[in-house]
């Protein structure tokens, strides 16, 4: 993917800065135990090389927002988060202008989740035939542009992304093309911290950052969500999905309380080598 410049101008010096000013007491220092992973490790997917080749290394910082676990309420339907999902991004300024970077079909990544009564909704209905009747819900980007991204809104209040998504329903007879949204019709969540939780200052290397936060909850509970579309051959089983979840759901009628974990670093020069290392 190729930069653009981001509506919410900022620069990442003075954004990261900025965080490192909170009261002394608040920021908790990590020691690198020698068994744990490098403090980098969740930058791995960050676009480091991609911003160096455009940008001055000071003004470069890396961005993952990492989603642990939480609730979607969709329609008439519940599903625990239960798999991980990961946004990953860099950001740079560039002759005085903010630009967010993203590696292309790393900017997202998301594991599949089991839909609670499978196919029909009844209880314990998944467990009866694998693969017929239990269902899997992936969440997918369902944009080609690079979200927007206020990672320190995690620490201090506010929207934290919005972020258009389409959810993957797979089993045998929904096929692969089952999604409840469409990169035409997405589900668009503005995600706002609903809890901070903490965070602590990891300083990497001689030169090397992170800032931290874990424990925080993000919310949205005001969004729509489209009718399901390519479900079964031809699809003939949009109906039945549909029913199921009660789809179409209008505005207010659906929520997301996502707990995360949020990590911003860099400068990019430090994190290549850690890719590289």
């Amino acid at each position: 993917m190729t930069p653009f410049p981001s509506r919410r101008a900022r620069a990442r010096l003075t954004a990261l800065a900025a965080a490192l000013l909170v009261p002394a007491a608040t920021l908790v220092p990590s020691a690198q135990a020698a068994e744990e992973p490098h403090p980098f490790e969740v930058f791995r997917n960050c676009p480091a090389a991609q911003m160096l080749a455009v940008a001055d290394d000071a003004s470069t910082s890396c961005v993952t927002a990492v989603v642990t676990g939480g609730t979607f309420v969709i329609g008439k339907g519940t599903v625990p988060v239960t798999a991980d999902s990961v946004l990953s991004l860099g950001m740079a300024s560039i002759d005085g202008k903010d630009k967010t970077f993203g590696v292309e079909g790393k900017v997202f990544t998301s594991g599949p989740m089991q839909v609670p009564g499978g196919l029909l909704g009844v209880p314990g209905l998944e467990r009866i035939l694998p693969g017929l009747t239990d269902v899997t819900a992936t969440v997918e980007l369902a944009t080609t542009e690079l979200p927007e991204v206020d990672i320190l809104a995690s620490i201090y209040g506010g929207e934290v992304v919005a972020l258009p998504i389409k959810i993957r329903l797979k089993n045998a007879l929904l096929g692969n093309r089952c999604s409840i949204g469409s990169n035409a019709d997405p589900i668009v969540l503005h995600l706002t911290t609903d809890r901070a939780g903490s965070f602590e200052f990891v300083p990497v290397g001689e030169s090397g950052s992170l800032i931290r936060a874990t424990g925080g909850v993000v919310v949205d509970r005001s969004f729509a969500v489209p009718a399901a579309t390519g479900c079964g051959v031809g699809g003939l089983l949009n109906g039945v999905v549909n029913a199921r979840q009660g789809l179409p759901s209008p505005a207010g009628s659906n929520s997301a309380v996502l707990e995360q974990e949020a990590y911003l670093g860099g400068p990019a020069s430090q994190v290549l080598a850690f890719q590289q290392g």
